[in-house]
Order: C-alpha cells, then sequence, then structure tokens
C-alpha cells in the first residue's frame, strides 16, 4: 500500500487543471493534504486493475496522468 502525498501530485502534473483524470496502482492511498488538492481541483481518481495494469475508466475526457 501506498502513500501519495500532495507534493508528489503536483510534480508529477505541474499543472493542475479541473477535472483531471488520474491513475494510481490499486490500494494507493492519499495524505489529507493530498486528499484537499484533488477536492479543489475537481480531480478524476482511478485505480488499475492489478490483473491488466490499465486504468478502470471509460473513455476518461482527458488523458490520464499515471502514477505507477
Amino acid at each position: 500500500m501506498r502513500i501519495v502525498t500532495e507534493a508528489e501530485i503536483r510534480s508529477k502534473i505541474r499543472k493542475p487543471e479541473p477535472g483531471i483524470v488520474l491513475c494510481f496502482p490499486a490500494g494507493t492511498r492519499f495524505s489529507p493534504s493530498a486528499t484537499d488538492f484533488i477536492k479543489q481541483w475537481h480531480m478524476e481518481i482511478h485505480f488499475e486493475k492489478p490483473t491488466s495494469g490499465g486504468c478502470e475508466s471509460t473513455e476518461p475526457l482527458r488523458p490520464p496522468v499515471s502514477f505507477v
């Protein structure tokens, strides 16, 4: 189980945009500041399926940012 911080999210996406889709490995947890950041920017969180290695999504509006 991995814990993702706000700083890690900011470093991966550089310029936050409302509604951006983020993709994380299954079992990922978020720090309180990361959770607030995700809510503030109305980000969509998807988790990878353990077997396929891909994100659980149905045609996201934007390409997902992978944190693998």
